[in-house]
C-alpha cells in the first residue's frame, strides 16, 4: 500500500512538471534616444499546433514595464498566426519578452524601436527574439 502511494505521488509530480513547462522568447536590450518614441514586439507561430502566450511585455532597463497601448490576439496563437504588442518609450534601454507554452520551437519574433509616428513610425533598430 505504501509503495502504491509513493508511485502515485511520483507519477503526479512528473505529470505536473511536464504540464508546467514553458519557453521564453526574449531580446537583449535595445537603446532608444528622444526621437524614438515607440516599441513594438511581434510573434509568428510557424508551427503546426497552437501555442499559448502566458505572459508578454516590453521592459525597461530599470525593470519598469511599458504600458501597452496595443496588443492583439496574443493569448492563443493558431498555426500561421501573428500577434503583437506596442507601447510608448522614453530615452533608455528596452527589451521584449514572451513566455509561451507548450513550446517556442517554431515561434519567431521581432522587437522594434520606432521613430516619429509611434507604433507605425519608421523602424530605427530591431532585434530578433531568441
Amino acid at each position: 500500500m505504501k509503495m502504491r502511494r509513493v508511485l502515485t505521488t511520483t507519477v503526479m509530480l512528473l505529470g505536473l512538471s511536464v504540464a508546467a513547462h514553458a519557453d521564453i522568447l526574449a531580446t537583449g536590450t535595445l537603446y532608444s534616444d528622444p526621437s524614438q518614441n515607440a516599441a513594438n514586439c511581434w510573434l509568428f507561430n510557424a508551427g503546426a499546433s497552437s501555442i499559448t502566450v502566458i505572459s508578454k511585455g516590453i521592459i525597461g532597463d530599470d525593470g519598469s514595464r511599458v504600458t501597452l497601448e496595443f496588443q492583439n490576439t496574443c493569448n492563443v496563437l493558431a498555426p500561421g498566426s501573428t500577434c503583437g504588442i506596442a507601447g510608448p518609450i522614453g530615452n533608455k534601454g528596452y527589451a521584449c519578452r514572451f513566455v509561451i507554452t507548450p513550446s517556442a520551437t517554431d515561434v519567431r519574433g521581432d522587437f522594434q524601436i520606432r521613430g516619429p509616428g509611434g507604433p507605425f513610425g519608421v523602424v530605427l533598430t530591431r532585434e530578433a527574439l531568441r
